[in-house]
């Protein structure tokens, strides 16, 4: 899912026609946060399911680990995969 999140920032930061050196931030920031390793060890931690509010919460964080702010609408088309 982190995947397909970063490929949906990527295409609205194209669609939004923001400058190459900052969106590539905006994604190296994020892909930084998503494999953070203390990150990682609590996603893989064995524990029971998150459940979709929790996972949403968790790329809400992870979108705004960077420069970039997701108004709500912008929000929704990222968390709309979780469903």
């Amino acid at each position: 899912m982190g995947g397909e999140m970063v490929y949906i920032l990527d295409q609205r930061l194209s669609a939004q026609e923001i400058v190459d050196q900052k969106a590539a931030k905006v994604i190296n920031d994020i892909v930084g946060a998503m494999f953070n390793s203390k990150f990682v060890d609590e996603v893989f931690r064995p524990q029971e399911l998150y459940p979709k509010k929790s996972v949403k919460h968790i790329f809400e964080k992870l979108a705004h680990s960077s420069i970039m702010r997701l108004n709500e609408a912008s929000m929704d088309k990222v968390s709309d995969f979780i469903q």
